[in-house]
């Protein structure tokens, strides 16, 4: 039998594996992710666009005359410690920028390393601003992402109260970026945290972030000692 899965039992790093199921939704995202990438400045003719134009439109007509299935029950499943491993996946593969089943994630990729959340994502034209550098709202975005992510140390978990971001430096595209972010204080509902991005051994981005604990105070908690996994996971 499947085992019962809570929504805060998979901590940073620690996905289920994935069901075959859920790989055939990576596969497709894959191949979308592939498909943007190349689409941003194609270099073709008209009659070969509008072709192109055509089979995607039919192939959106054709998922769009298909159910989605319900999320609502997935949370209430997770939330009573009652779900599947699909439960789990269909909620975390599908998260924005680091679901490996959404073309709509590079895919960020985040793990645990002691006290800290380790991250790394490399992006492409899509996510350009100035010219071959990563749009300082995503890289917002992306920070929000793996400072939220130390909550997974603490009791409790809330949403983003404030975050700063000073931009040391431009982040290329299509280079590896690391990230690394710690939890540096707690205060009652508060939970204080700071981060960065390295490309190439240079800083490029530090944040720091105040994080409001939804129902009650954040504490910390004993946890297992935990490195980069061989393959780290999107969470």
């Amino acid at each position: 039998m499947d085992s019962q899965y809570g929504f805060f039992d998979t901590p940073v790093g620690e996905p289920p594996p994935p069901t075959p199921e859920s790989l055939a939704r990576r596969d497709i995202a894959a191949a979308l992710r592939q498909i943007n990438e190349r689409l941003v400045r194609l270099d073709t003719d008209e009659a070969s666009l509008r072709d192109y134009a055509a089979r995607f439109r039919a192939l959106a007509d054709e998922l769009t005359a298909l159910p989605r299935r319900p999320q609502e029950p997935i949370f209430r499943r997770l939330l009573a410690r009652q779900g599947s491993r699909q439960d789990v996946l269909d909620i975390m593969d599908h998260e924005i920028m680091t679901g490996q089943a959404t073309a709509l994630s590079p895919p960020l990729e985040l793990w645990r390393d002691g006290d800290v959340v380790r991250g790394r994502a490399t992006l492409g034209a899509p996510w350009q601003g100035p010219p071959g550098r990563v749009h300082g709202g995503v890289i917002a975005l992306m920070m929000d992402i793996l400072l939220a992510k130390t909550q997974d140390m603490v009791e409790g978990v809330g949403m983003t109260g404030t975050l700063n971001l000073r931009y040391q430096a431009g982040t290329p595209l299509k280079q590896q970026i690391d990230m690394e972010g710690r939890i540096t204080r707690l205060d009652g509902r508060k939970l204080m945290a700071e981060g960065r991005f390295i490309v190439d051994g240079q800083t490029t981005v530090t944040a720091e972030g105040i994080w409001i604990c939804a129902n009650g105070s954040y504490a910390r908690k004993a946890l297992p000692d935990a490195g980069q996994p061989a393959e780290a996971t999107g969470v």
